[in-house]
Parts: C-alpha cells; structure tokens; sequence
C-alpha cells in the first residue's frame, strides 16, 4: 500500500502552504513549469524548498496547527496491520514535519517513509531524493510502484496531486482524493480510480474487492 501524504494522508498540502507562507521566488512559475511538463518532479521540489529560508522550528510551529489527519487514517492503519500489509508514506514533502506529525499521532512507527531528506542551508532548504532503481521511472514515487509490481506485489496507491499519476499508472488500483488535481486529471485521461475524501472509504473497498 502506497500513500501520498500532503493533501491525502493529511487535509492540507504542508508544502504548499509552507511556500505561501515563506518562499522568497516565484514557486507558482516553478509549479507552472512542472505542469506543463517542462521540468521533472523532483526539479520543481528542489526548486521551490530552496526558496525556504527559515528555521525548521519556525517551519514546524506554522505547519502544527494546520496539519490534520484526513478522517479515519488512524483506523486504516489499524486495518493494515491486521491484514499485514504494509503502508509506504511516499511523498514528495518535508520529512521532518512528516515524522513530527505523524511521531505527534503515534503512527511512525507504523509505516515506511519514503521522501527526500531536508536539510536546512544559508541558501534555503536543500532536498536529497531517494535513489532511482530504475532510470526511466519518472520520479521516485513511480520508481517505487513499479519496484513493488516487478516483484509481483499488488500495488495499490492513495494520492492527491500531479504528481502522483505516474504511480496510479502502474498501480494496480488507485483511490484518489475528492475534487483533488489528480481525480481530474485521471478522469481527462480515461485512468480507472475510486474517488474517497475519507479512509473508511479505502478500507470498505479494499475489504470488498480483494476480500481482506
């Protein structure tokens, strides 16, 4: 189980909230680039958390109390760890915040995080991503679902944004946000997926469809 994390596992896009509030640059041009195909995934994240040129203690006292868990993700994982299967946090975000929510909630320990490594520089937040296992993936989150599928794991993924697709395309089923960029962009383009706004929704489906 593959998971997107800012606007899925939790309500809000932390990053983006996190440029508004602080990027000094044009994210929003970087952001255009990147959805005009122009520049990759990873380049437009880079791009844009240089922009960031404050404290990580200043970062995670903004984002705190804006952060919160979409309905019944808790439940879900309770509901993983009964079936045994495991959850991958797979996101793009900052990983510090995402340990620190999620270590607030008592649910790291719980999942797998996979997300580029923050670290904090005179010159804005520098990212590092996770290493490609296979070159032509388009950015890590799909180098990680085609991993699983050459393993021959069911690839199921939950997520939100433009970056996400190139993983529901190798899923083998896809749950996509409510109302969310990536629902509209799967629906333009004919991809299967179940539109949710809340986790009990993902764990009925999982339980009538693969019978867990």
């Amino acid at each position: 189980m593959l998971s997107d994390f800012d606007g899925t596992v939790v309500t809000i896009d932390t990053s983006e909230y996190a440029l508004q509030k602080f990027a000094e640059g044009d994210w929003k041009a970087v952001e255009g680039e990147f959805q005009r195909g122009e520049i990759s995934f990873e380049e437009c994240l880079r791009r844009q958390f240089e922009m960031i040129k404050v404290p990580e203690e200043k970062l995670l006292d903004e984002l705190r109390p804006i952060t919160i868990l979409r309905p019944n993700f808790d439940r879900f994982i309770e509901f993983c760890e009964e079936q045994r299967i495991p959850v991958i946090i797979v996101s793009g975000g900052l990983d510090f915040h995402i340990r620190s929510f999620l270590g607030s909630e008592g649910l790291l320990d719980h999942v797998i995080l996979c997300a580029p490594k923050a670290e904090f520089t005179i010159n804005g937040i520098k990212v590092t991503f996770p290493e490609l296992l296979d070159k032509g993936s388009a950015s890590f989150k799909d180098d990680l679902a085609r991993y699983h599928k050459r393993r021959g794991d069911r690839v199921i993924y939950v997520g939100n944004g433009l970056g996400d697709f190139p993983a529901v395309r190798y899923a083998d089923f896809s749950f996509v946000i409510k109302d969310s960029p990536l629902a509209k962009l799967c629906r333009r383009t004919s991809l299967p997926f179940k539109e949710v706004d809340d986790f009990q929704d993902v764990i009925e489906t999982i339980k009538n469809l693969f019978g867990e």
